[in-house]
């Protein structure tokens, strides 16, 4: 009988495919969260458990995720998301002889959770890089107008937070700097500030084990959320990029990196200028597409680390399309919000109604929902049209009360 494996996250549609890929192969599955979302229940779960967050009590957060693993017998952890891999991280010691750890020991992981650190790296193994600075407060940032032309990406500079004080952010011009920052800031952790990159968002994800890559695949964004850069909304698999691949894993070897990553770049399809955007150090948002495209990373990973062998097909068949369904509503609410006064929204919003149709087609498959097992999703589905609603209805206050004090409507960021 196979012992379970401990996935620690809380995002659907990473979880439930994780969970879904080993529970075919009869491999128990139970997860563990501290997020304050709701329960992912799927038929491939078998237990769950709320755990302490990691950030205000450390150390009951490791006593109940110790606890647990003793309870059941797990044999590998997964951290699923930046939180849980950060969380993981700080603990690391206390559990790696109790279990594999599916993801490198702490001084490597800091590696690619510090953005610098990565961009470093790359730019030694000759990667192109986006112009970069670093930022420890907002009032550096009107110094640099003549050195780096807008549009810029401002962006924190390390994952080693549960919960970043300052998001990314878009500053398209000097008035978007003003009126995103009004009032000095100070920055923790320090945020850099990178020139905007043309192109889209190529993903090239890999499994290595012990040195060797056994498993690469990639995939183009097509849409996004927020809709100028951010998570994968829509997407298709791509053969991969010979080149592509051969940056990616010299970057993951100077790394010394073991287990799942994806290195994200922005590639230009004028010139084909691809540059490094991050490395995602642990199972990636579309992580879906490649295991209906055929290539299950979930289920490879286990086998290897169980000492098996994990028979790669190859080639995958390319030009499988994907939504994230939750998300591409999400995106549509934020574009109807800023079209009245974006230009750029304006036509976004534009294109994405025209082509709802083809983005709902049977052709397009769906990253959470399967009709075996439609919690995941309807769950998903439902937590995103309450935030619309309620978002919807803050809105609608602020401007019920802005009409009523003759004030003048905000333009966003």
């Amino acid at each position: 009988m196979k012992r379970p494996v401990l996935v620690v996250g809380w995002v659907p549609r990473i979880v439930c495919t994780i969970a879904r890929s080993l529970h075919s192969y009869r491999v128990p599955v139970d997860v563990a969260d501290f997020a304050l979302k709701p329960r992912v229940r799927s038929r491939a779960i078998r237990h769950f458990v709320r755990l302490p967050n990691p950030d205000q009590t450390p150390e009951a957060f490791a006593d109940q995720l110790h606890s647990f693993i003793t309870r059941y017998g797990h044999d590998m952890l997964i951290p699923a998301d930046d939180q849980a891999l950060v969380a993981v991280m700080e603990h690391y010691d206390r559990f790696k002889d109790v279990l594999h750890i599916a993801c490198p020991p702490p001084h490597i992981l800091r590696l690619v959770l510090n953005k610098s650190c990565t961009l470093e790296i790359a730019q030694k193994c000759g990667i192109q890089v986006p112009r970069t600075m670093v930022i420890s407060q907002s009032s550096q940032l009107s110094e640099l107008i003549s050195s780096i032309p807008f549009p810029w990406i401002l962006k924190p500079t390390e994952k080693l937070k549960h919960e970043e004080a300052v998001k990314s952010c878009l500053l398209k011009n000097a008035n978007d700097l003003v009126q995103r920052f009004p009032q000095p800031v100070l920055f923790s952790p320090p945020m850099l500030l990178q020139e905007y990159c043309e192109g889209a968002g190529v993903g090239i994800e890999m499994l290595i084990y012990k040195g060797e890559c056994s498993t690469v695949f990639q995939h183009r964004r097509l849409k996004e959320l927020p809709y100028d850069g951010g998570f994968a909304v829509t997407a298709v698999a791509e053969h991969p990029d010979p080149a592509l691949v051969k940056s990616s894993l010299a970057l993951l070897r100077a790394l010394h990196w073991d287990g799942v990553a994806m290195v994200e770049y922005k590639v230009n399809p004028a010139d084909g200028r691809a540059v490094l955007m991050e490395v995602n150090g642990r199972y990636w948002g579309t992580i879906s597409l490649p295991v209906i495209s055929g290539i299950d990373f979930p289920l490879y990973h286990w086998k290897l680390v169980h000492g098996a062998s994990p028979g790669v097909p190859n080639p995958y068949p390319a030009g499988m399309k994907w939504r994230w369904t939750a998300g591409y509503f999400w995106r549509l609410h934020g574009l109807l919000e800023i079209a009245r006064h974006s230009e750029s929204a304006r036509k976004a919003l534009s294109l994405d109604l025209r082509s709802l149709t083809a983005d709902f087609g049977f052709a397009v498959r769906d990253a959470v929902f399967r009709l075996s097992d439609p919690m995941p999703a309807v769950g998903e589905l439902l937590f995103v049209f309450r935030y619309i609603a309620s978002d919807a209805m803050n809105i609608l206050a602020r401007r019920l009360r802005r009409r009523n004090s003759g004030g003048s409507s905000d333009v966003a960021c």
